[in-house]
């Protein structure tokens, strides 16, 4: 029978696998388990300390969590969930108007904050703030009441609380509440909203996503199919570092209820440690990690003996030999087998468990695309590295490959449910039950995207292959146009300049311009390694940084046209961040920013009389 809501969905599962580990969350240093029937009692007194707070909104009501991904976050959420409430994450990262705007935007009047630092934030938007040259006066915010996390440093007021005290009064108060939480809980229905999530808003003020119930419920349903959330994976865990802010870190929160699959949290800032320490059977992560995590390891060889450089390239030689026939489900060669195993033993398997990778079921990756050349390494190793492709108007997912059905290069096939097909000009338009029905308060950007046939239009260029993998080009809005009239899809060329051993982003620019060029940045730690290894300067304005630089744009250019070859690169002075503003709250350039606030380094690249 299929779940009503996904309050119900929860409160069903976590009941039934009782003292099974439903959560797992880092003390000292060691992870320990917090069983799925004690975190539904947490989940009923919280929404029983709520009933019995001072201003109670009504069911419909929209409430913000404005936290970094915690247990705390997860149960907060399926209480609220469990009441009716419409709920609201918000990126930690985001700056007092954009938090005001989106509190504007949907009339929260509670709202869930992690510690001081977030909540005087949130006061600074609810004095005003202009944002996109909007002024907002102070009453647009309309939040009436806080429930404060980690309350340290708070002077004492009277519109906010500690959850431990939230917590602790509802539990007193069970019995008192149990009709009223019964009452709205049955009243939920499955097409209800359930949240808004936000885009990243890297061009205008973020969008409010309408998802419904039905929407993660199907999503959820039509994705069992897929075998992420494996026998295998449950050994160790679904491992959750990611913004619960982000519709990739939901699905997961959703995902471990409905599957009945523990939650390993993280934090972005101790991935590695904590892979290490909890050894999880299942990472969902953004391109970016993996990027991050092969980057280190291919410096760290190379900073090597040449004995141990020899042996392990030859490791991975052996490992990348293996793919066409792993790809095709096909046994390997005898002596391929031999070299396979050898590989394993001697290389593989030491450095899976060192990365806390030895039971790893399956690496999803997703939100942007993966480069070739990171994918290979990783599948070499033998995991599973499954690279998938949605938006937060699908909730999140559209294709992904599967551990026994993938290619790499591609994200793989439709998920069940969903209908795909390509625009004239590439651009891929869906449909499914998981694909929501429009913005919050936006009707021009919901005319926008959804056509008059109920296709939503992803902003994606892409291509399928004749198995029906999908491959994704572009998106249709980066898209280069050079004075030429030659389409340069410059994520493609990014990913591969990503790769190399100093760098950490790059950026292509020749839009309306006769030729292209690339803003750079340099990872710190990789440049210190380097400068070690070769006993250059760590300095980008060296000749030695600026001539390997530029030995990477030459063997970039040899596998492109030369109406897309990079004629010229600069090194920009910081890393792209969020805090910096080049980067959005989910980790993607911001490329308006970039060429605004670097436009004299790439007007550099343009010599008057050659552009």
């Amino acid at each position: 029978m299929a779940d009503t809501h996904l309050a119900q969905m929860f409160f069903d599962r976590a009941r039934s696998e009782g003292q099974s580990p439903g959560y797992c969350v880092r003390q000292g240093g060691a992870f320990v388990d917090v069983p799925f029937g004690e975190a539904a009692d947490r989940v009923e007194a919280i929404a029983s300390g709520i009933l019995k707070g001072g201003h109670t909104p009504t069911p419909g009501t929209c409430v913000t969590i404005m936290a970094n991904t915690r247990l705390e976050w997860i149960l907060t959420d399926w209480a609220l969930l469990s009441l009716g409430y419409r709920t609201v994450p918000i990126y930690v990262s985001l700056l007092p108007p954009e938090i005001g705007y989106i509190h504007a935007d949907t009339k929260a009047e509670l709202l869930v904050v992690e510690n001081k630092e977030m909540l005087d934030k949130v006061r600074a938007a609810q004095r005003g703030f202009t944002f996109f040259e909007v002024e907002y006066p102070a009453d647009a915010v309309k939040l009436k009441r806080f429930i404060v996390l980690d309350p340290t440093g708070i002077a004492p007021a009277a519109d906010w609380e500690s959850l431990a005290d939230v917590e602790a009064r509802g539990r007193a108060a069970l019995a008192e509440t149990k009709g009223e939480r019964d009452k709205r809980m049955q009243s939920i229905q499955r097409s209800d909203v359930a949240t808004y999530t936000y885009t990243s808003g890297t061009t205008g003020p973020p969008k409010g996503v309408i998802q419904t119930h039905d929407n993660m419920l199907s999503m959820l349903e039509n994705v069992e199919e897929v075998g992420m959330f494996s026998d295998k994976a449950r050994v160790g865990g679904a491992f959750l570092f990611l913004p619960l802010a982000h519709s990739f870190g939901r699905l997961v929160e959703f995902g471990g209820a409905f599957f009945r699959c523990k939650i390993v949290l993280s934090s972005i800032a101790t991935v590695a440690e904590d892979l290490g320490l909890s050894r999880p059977g299942f990472l969902p992560a953004a391109p970016r990690v993996y990027e991050r995590v092969y980057g280190k390891i291919m410096t760290t060889v190379s900073s090597s003996p040449p004995l141990r450089q020899k042996i392990f390239h030859w490791a991975l030689g052996v490992g990348k030999a293996t793919i066409p026939y792993r790809q095709k489900n096909k046994p390997l060669p005898l002596a391929l087998s031999v070299k396979a195993a050898l590989a394993e033993k001697l290389v593989f398997s030491k450095l899976k468990a060192k990365l806390g990778m030895d039971r790893m079921h399956v690496l999803l990756s997703g939100s942007a695309p993966l480069p070739k050349e990171v994918g290979e390494f990783f599948i070499a190793l033998g995991l599973n590295v499954c690279e998938a492709y949605g938006l937060t108007e699908t909730c999140p997912g559209l294709t992904t490959n599967r551990p026994n059905n993938w290619k790499i290069g591609t994200v793989g096939p439709a998920i069940k449910g969903v209908s795909l097909r390509l625009a004239e000009d590439g651009e891929i338009l869906a449909k499914g039950p998981n694909v929501v029905s429009g913005y919050l308060n936006r009707p021009d950007a919901t005319a926008e995207a959804w056509d008059s046939d109920g296709w939503f239009h992803t902003g994606d260029i892409g291509e399928f292959d004749e198995d029906m993998h999908l491959r994704i080009t572009d998106r249709k809005k980066d898209l280069i146009k050079t004075s030429g009239g030659k389409y340069v899809a410059p994520q493609k060329i990014e990913a591969l300049l990503k790769t190399k051993p100093i760098l950490s982003e790059a950026v292509v620019i020749g839009d309306g311009r006769k030729y292209c060029v690339v803003l750079v940045t340099v990872d710190k730690e990789k440049l210190a390694a380097w400068s070690q290894r070769t006993g250059n300067p760590a300095d980008i304005n060296s000749d030695a940084v600026q001539k390997e630089v530029q030995g990477y744009l030459d063997e970039v250019n040899q596998g492109l046209a030369s109406f897309e070859s990079l004629k010229y690169f600069r090194i920009a002075p910081e890393e792209f961040t969020v805090d910096n503003g080049m980067l959005t709250a989910s980790f993607k350039v911001k490329r308006k920013e970039v060429s605004k606030r670097y436009k004299a380094l790439i007007d550099s690249m343009y010599p008057a009389g050659k552009d």
